[in-house]
């Protein structure tokens, strides 16, 4: 075969494998950010503090993105879901808060056909919900990160039937979705325990700062900086710490949904380190 002749069928692959891409996937030219936010109280969409400071000083440094799939520890079912209506609502899934924030929006658009290609490609079966909104996990954030609303979003939730390291393993396959121009925030708090606040309230220590709270993030950060993922999709091996940490899974595992999607080899920056109250760690991370 002559050089010419070559380079035309390399090329006529190259055609027909980008015809076969969906049409949102075409034009992207570098690997989109991942990010893990700890998101804390859904006060954080409304007032000033050094976390929500530092969450618009990120803002400022990435750029907008054709889509955004969130994985919240807000949004539980039973299988893998993706939320595919155009038009998301924003869901109030909260009680006890002032008036006001019942009646914020964050009206971004949907991504419909990319949620359903997501449901259509990926390994492990994958469900529609027509009807999801954007919890507040999702909004709380992207409030602060595009104000304008202006980038369509849809999340992916958890799903109560998978194992940690199943949910890794499929977060795997979203890094593939990155290269298409996608970027991944998984919403949740590495140091999440909700009794241990209601008793900090009641005895007046909820600002106080738990060691075993404190313990554990420092122990997250170190497993992520060594690049021990596998070791952090086996939290619950990590001794006492982690059980009080980590009293229910659905804050942790999107960070590990966000360690899945990433190389072990990007680089990466902590961001709003520190604890909002005693026991909810806000520690959160930049994959660029």
């Amino acid at each position: 075969m002559s050089i010419t002749r070559r380079k035309f069928t390399y090329l006529a692959g190259i055609s027909t494998l980008l015809a076969t891409l969906p049409s949102w996937a075409k034009e992207s030219t570098k690997i989109t950010p991942a990010l893990f936010i700890g998101h804390g109280t859904p006060m954080n969409a409304f007032v000033e503090n050094r976390f929500t400071k530092e969450w618009e000083e990120i803002a400022q440094i990435i750029k907008k993105p054709k889509a955004i799939l969130v994985v919240s520890a807000h949004w539980e079912t039973m299988f893998p879901a993706v939320s595919t209506t155009a038009k998301p609502e924003t869901l109030y899934d909260y009680y006890g808060f002032p008036e006001f924030m019942y009646e914020f929006k964050y009206p971004a658009p949907g991504a419909s056909k990319i949620a359903k290609h997501v449901s259509e490609t990926f390994k492990e079966e994958v469900f529609n919900d027509p009807i999801r909104g954007l919890d507040h996990g999702a909004w709380t954030v992207l409030s602060r990160l595009f104000p304008k609303a202006d980038v369509p979003v849809f999340e992916f939730s958890l799903a109560q039937s998978l194992s940690p390291m199943e949910h890794f393993l499929l977060a795997k396959e979203m890094y593939e979705l990155r290269k298409q121009g996608l970027m991944i925030i998984g919403s949740g708090n590495i140091v999440h325990n909700i009794p241990s606040a209601k008793s900090d309230t009641m005895h007046g220590t909820r600002d106080v700062v738990h060691d075993w709270a404190k313990n554990f993030d420092e122990k997250v950060a170190s497993k992520i900086d060594s690049g021990d993922y596998e070791a952090l999709v086996n939290y619950e091996n990590m001794g006492k710490d982690a059980l009080m940490a980590v009293p229910t899974p659905e804050h942790f595992l999107p960070l590990l949904y966000v360690l899945g999607c990433v190389k072990k080899d990007e680089p990466y920056k902590y961001f709003a380190k520190g604890f909002q109250e005693g026991s909810f760690s806000m520690r959160s991370i930049l994959f660029s």
